[in-house]
């Protein structure tokens, strides 16, 4: 450690701290109220305008800016734009899918702003203790005699128009358990901050607590993979390229352990594989067996416009059509996404768009990983496993996921050393 980081910096100014925290408060919001979530992005936006209007812009850290990320997003939504002038969707459709990415954009104004490690903390205890309490709520609802209240009483509570429950206190089961599972491993990091043994155990008990929720309460498959991503990711951390060979050993046996001893994994994960193999003659439209059907479909699509793809927008109208012809029954279903990420920027927008999705991607991976901070290397393990779940879902453009991956990208992914630089490992 430097002398440097000894240097004392004046307390930031409270338009600053105030527009962190609505950057704050609108992410931790975003994980159970779209209504709440959107004010908070509102006025997240407006005070960031406010501050780039002020004198304060001078405390905005453009030294540190990612130029060569904000140049990958230009020419990633640039070929978007430019699939509109080729697309059979009418052009309002076309618009539409381009704003559904516009959360990846919030990492811009995030970088100005967080690149200080206090407020990179703040944020870390803000969300760690909402989904500290979510998760013990969860357990809560899902006790025998709490059922059986909700059951009998007059007031009904929904979500999503499902009843709320255990596995849903947030925005979906898959939301709660993909946070849940994050929260295992940051809890995990707070222990490692702790002095005091009973502040230690205190955050092993709650990693635990989220790991056993995921595991036999919030029913989303979503929060393994991102577990398991993270579990490779640690090795990878500890031993650099031969923690990946001995991270994916240790998630393996994970897999197998809790698919052995935990009877609600092995159901759903078995549930899976009855979907995935029954799909073709299922009478009742099922999770993955939808999946299946729209995969064998996309596929399609992509072989027929492998380049640049059908056109912004200009997927679900060829699904559709396709579907309608092809299939009948839950089958022949329209639908407006794939649920696979990549598979749907190739059906869209190609070769072409998919290269420059996976640019942005990797720009985000540079700048995480220049730092050589714990930060930079929480976001990059957090986007590797927004990058495995979008396999099986559009995560980064999904309404919950998409913020989300996107302000602990832009809150975490940049640091800077106290004097200003950029920060390395030797910081």
């Amino acid at each position: 450690m430097t002398a440097l980081s000894h240097l004392h910096h004046p307390s930031p100014h409270p338009l600053i701290t105030w527009t962190q925290n609505t950057a704050i408060f609108a992410v931790c919001v975003n994980l159970f109220s779209t209504a709440l979530a959107n004010l908070g992005f509102a006025l997240f936006l407006l005070l960031f305008l406010a501050v780039c209007l002020s004198g304060q812009r001078r405390h905005l850290d453009v030294q540190n800016f990612p130029a060569g990320f904000a140049v990958a997003l230009a020419v990633y939504f640039g070929w978007q734009v430019i699939g509109l002038s080729y697309t059979a969707a009418p052009l309002s459709y076309g618009m539409e899918t381009i704003y559904s990415d516009r959360k990846i954009l919030y990492i811009l104004p995030l970088v100005l702003l967080f690149s200080g490690a206090e407020p990179k903390r703040r944020f870390l205890v803000a969300f760690f203790g909402l989904a500290a309490v979510g998760m013990l709520l969860s357990f809560a609802l899902a006790a025998p005699f709490v059922q059986q209240l909700m059951t009998h009483s007059p007031l009904k509570f929904t979500r999503s128009s499902m009843p709320l429950g255990p596995e849903n206190l947030f925005r979906s089961y898959a939301t709660q358990s993909m946070v849940f599972a994050l929260c295992a491993f940051l809890s995990q990091w707070f222990a490692s901050q702790q002095k005091k043994p009973a502040r230690k155990w205190l955050f092993h008990a709650l990693s635990l607590g989220f790991l056993v929720n995921i595991a036999t309460v919030t029913d989303g498959r979503s929060g393994y993979v991102v577990f398991l991503v993270l579990v490779v990711w640690c090795f990878v951390l500890w031993r650099g390229l031969k923690g990946v060979v001995l991270g994916t050993f240790a998630a393996l046996l994970v897999g197998a352990v809790a698919f052995t001893f935990s009877s609600s994994v092995h159901d759903r994960i078995m549930k899976g594989v009855t979907e995935i193999q029954g799909f073709t003659t299922t009478p009742t439209e099922t999770s993955l067996g939808r999946r299946m059907v729209m995969y064998q479909t996309t596929l399609g699509i992509i072989r027929d416009n492998p380049l640049f793809g059908l056109g912004t927008g200009g997927f679900k109208q060829e699904f559709s059509a396709i579907a309608a012809e092809k299939y009948s029954g839950w089958r022949a279903n329209p639908a407006g996404d794939p649920h696979n990420q990549y598979l749907f920027i190739l059906a869209e927008n190609g070769l072409v768009g998919l290269a420059a999705f996976l640019s942005v991607l990797a720009m985000i991976l540079k700048y995480a990983l220049k730092s050589g901070t714990i930060y930079g290397k929480m976001a990059a393990g957090c986007l590797l496993a927004w990058g495995a779940t979008s396999l099986f879902s559009g995560h980064f453009r999904t309404f919950p996921e998409g913020h989300l991956i996107a302000f602990i990208v832009g809150i975490l992914m940049i640091s800077r050393a106290p004097d200003g630089r950029q920060t390395n490992g030797a910081a």
